[in-house]
């Protein structure tokens, strides 16, 4: 197509014209109705920083669901450091039960908390059920990038009061840590309220497998980390200070029960001077504890504790 010899300079205006507006104007100036090209600058298209530090977790594994349920998640999402992302494990029915809180809501939408279903090749219905899923390799796979794994279960307390997070234990580095079965003991705690290292367990479980009624997951692990060469164990006069269940210590980071608070060991609950100063520093506690009706206590002897076991 020939073009006029007097249209070249106007044509040139076009070109040039055309090009400035291109490179120069934002695209959020240019009018209604038009298409817009969005230019790339430096830190555009790069993703907001998660608050939560991914090699952390604190899981909650519950099919049931029980009424102090959404409470002591609550409690624990808000006393364990903001940086941990939570993770619940659970049915249709206790997934449906703790989302009808607003703010248990309010932590999935903002990522602080991932509710997922128990897989069905995981069965928790028992302790032998429970403890073939905890010493499943694929199921440590499942919860990666996670390093330190913050197990808790629905007959544990975290204390408020505590001096102590639990980050000054992920600091202090040990493979488990849980619940002290004694003072005398090398290694070994209980794991319903328990920290864990995940390499260290993959370690073990990718070479050596659970038979059906073995000994309870948190023992058969820990017999075999304690003999794990780059293992780190706790030993029962430190895991003192992490957890009671039936080893006295004033001032731990939190409690482990059982049967949902039913259970009590005697040697840490028999004494009424004792159980006194347990609700004075973690009053939390009584979330586990079975409510009484005032009818009900009216007719109670004040000394409980021959309902302790003996």
């Amino acid at each position: 197509m020939l073009v006029p010899r007097n249209w070249g300079p106007i044509l040139s205006f076009i070109f040039f014209g055309t090009l400035t507006l291109f490179l120069f104007i934002e695209p959020s100036r240019v009018l209604p109705g038009t298409i817009s090209v969005e230019i790339l600058r430096p830190n555009h298209g790069k993703h907001t920083p998660s608050p939560y530090n991914e090699t952390k977790l604190a899981l909650l594994i519950e099919n049931r669901s029980q009424p102090h349920l959404t409470p002591l998640l609550l409690h624990f999402m808000s006393v364990v450091p903001p940086e941990w992302p939570f993770l619940f494990l659970g049915s249709n029915e206790s997934i449906a039960h703790i989302q009808k809180s607003g703010p248990i809501r309010g932590y999935i939408s903002n990522g602080k908390l991932s509710v997922r279903l128990i897989p069905e090749d995981m069965k928790v219905d028992s302790q032998e059920n429970l403890s073939k899923t905890m010493t499943r390799v694929d199921f440590y796979k499942m919860l990666l990038p996670a390093e330190w794994l913050f197990i808790f279960q629905t007959d544990s307390i975290i204390c408020a009061n505590s001096r102590v997070s639990l980050n000054d234990w992920v600091e202090r580095g040990f493979s488990w840590v849980g619940a002290s079965w004694g003072q005398d003991t090398k290694y070994g705690g209980n794991g319903g309220f328990n920290l864990r290292r995940v390499s260290h367990l993959l370690e073990v479980l990718t070479h050596q497998n659970r038979h059906d009624g073995e000994k309870l997951e948190d023992w058969w692990l820990t017999d075999r980390l304690g003999h794990m060469p780059n293992a780190k164990m706790a030993n029962g006069t430190e895991e003192m200070e992490f957890s009671v269940e039936k080893i006295p210590y004033d001032t731990p980071l939190g409690y482990h029960t059982g049967w949902g608070g039913k259970l009590l060991m005697s040697q840490v609950w028999k004494e009424r001077a004792q159980r006194e100063q347990i609700f004075e520093y973690c009053p939390e506690i009584k979330i586990l504890m079975p409510m009484v009706p005032n009818r009900e206590a009216q007719g109670c002897e004040k000394d409980i504790s021959s309902s302790f076991p003996s």
